[in-house]
């Protein structure tokens, strides 16, 4: 039955040919249906795509009925208009100053983090080698970490480069981690000693801070800066990151919906949803 409807639909849009497009038949569901099916097997691939998509936007057949496939695409295509002018771009540019002050809030907490590293000193760093029971040198690097914030340091990471005077590839280039047994209080001072990793990638010349002349090594002997507070400074400078990709992801979702906007006002072609 329903290979007949749609054979005598398409006779119908011969014979109407002459007299202009075709249009859908709302008489009955299944008339609609066999319409439906000739008027876009009539059409171009480009546009039988934009009328299949305009069609399954869904529509009572009171809106369909008597309409060509022109109609019923410039139906839809208002539609789409309208839900971008009274939904979609609204509801983006209402989110951007969310995403504004986010980015606002995540910078000052990282600004935070970086003045609260800051106000740790690391102080008098050196490096010594010693000889061990059997005669190995192992190196030793110490220093004394001041707490000038107001709150306790269970642990601190920090990086130790120790390096040649004048410059030059480092000797010692690691990043420790490093845990006190008790807490250090504001305002304390505690000694810090660690033993480099002979086999990180950063100290394969290590052994030439050893065998180095008296006075060969940079002043100080070594130098050490505070990198992190495990899950304080790293997650700051994650949020700030996160907020910042937030807001431009906000700002280019909005801009790629006005340039669609833009774009179906001008006759542009209907894109499925």
């Amino acid at each position: 039955m329903r290979l007949l409807l749609i054979a005598a639909a398409l006779a119908l849009l011969a014979a109407c040919g002459e007299a202009g497009p075709a249009r859908i038949d709302g008489s009955t569901k299944e008339a609609a249906e066999a319409s439906i099916a000739a008027i876009g097997a009539a059409l171009d691939p480009a546009k039988k795509a934009e009328f299949d998509i305009a069609i399954e936007m869904g529509w009572p057949m009171s809106e369909l009925a008597g309409k060509t496939a022109d109609e019923v695409i410039a139906l839809a295509r208002a539609r789409q208009i309208r839900t971008l002018k009274e939904d979609t771009i609204p509801a983006l540019q209402a989110a951007i100053p969310a995403a504004e002050a986010a980015v606002e809030t995540a910078a000052a907490a990282a600004k935070n983090a970086k003045r609260f590293l800051n106000a740790i000193a690391l102080l008098n760093p050196q490096l010594v080698w010693r000889d061990g029971a059997a005669g190995e040198a192992s190196p030793l690097l110490s220093f004394n970490m001041k707490n000038d914030t107001s709150e306790a340091i269970q642990e601190i990471v920090f990086n130790a480069t120790v390096g040649p005077r004048g410059g030059g590839k480092p000797w010692i280039d690691q990043r420790f981690t490093f845990k006190f047994a008790e807490a250090v209080t504001a305002g304390e001072t505690k000694f810090v000693f660690v033993t480099p990793d002979l086999t990180a990638p950063g100290n394969v010349d290590a052994l030439n801070s050893r065998d180095a002349a008296p006075g060969a090594m940079a002043p100080g002997n070594a130098a050490v800066r505070v990198a992190d507070l495990p899950g304080r400074t790293n997650k700051a400078a994650e949020g700030d990151a996160k907020a910042g990709a937030a807001l431009q992801e906000a700002k280019d979702k909005l801009a790629a919906a006005e340039a669609e906007l833009k774009r179906l006002e001008a006759g542009g072609a209907i894109a499925a949803p």
